[in-house]
């Protein structure tokens, strides 16, 4: 990934040999589409930072998200799990204390979801899934789109 431009925050953590070494845990995202844990963590938090962004738009603003996008941010949550369970403990740890910062984030703007309306949006079952799928904006435009769930 030698043209990623890597955020300060997790640049400060890891030198250029750790570095190479995360990349070299990859996880398949697609048909030919691949990412690492630092990949993923930072696709996290620009979702995070995005939805959040967005709660103060109106619904009708056409650059806001919908809930399928909420659901793309869980799934890439998902995938930045299975990228840090490859990581040396080590590693996982340190780029874990990155990653804590941007869940916290997400926490801060979002509600607990006991109706599992993510589940129905994304269609997954919620049984083993990780928390983040059962949290939701607490405003925004993406609350509006919850309501036909």
């Amino acid at each position: 990934m030698p043209n990623r431009i890597i955020p300060p925050q997790i640049r400060a953590m890891f030198d250029d040999d750790e570095i190479a070494e995360i990349g070299t845990h990859p996880i398949v995202l697609g048909e030919s589409t691949e990412g690492d844990a630092i990949d993923m963590a930072m696709a996290w938090a620009a979702h995070v930072q995005k939805i959040d962004a967005d709660r103060v738009l109106p619904w009708e603003d056409h650059s806001v998200w919908t809930e399928h996008d909420l659901a793309a941010a869980l799934y890439i949550r998902d995938f930045l799990q299975l990228a840090l369970d490859r990581l040396s403990p080590s590693l996982r740890d340190r780029l874990q204390q990155y990653v804590t910062t941007i869940d916290e984030h997400f926490q801060s703007y979002t509600v607990d979801d006991p109706a599992g309306r993510m589940a129905k949006v994304a269609d997954v079952d919620l049984t083993g899934r990780p928390w983040w799928w059962r949290r939701v904006p607490d405003s925004g435009p993406i609350v509006q789109d919850l309501a036909n769930y």
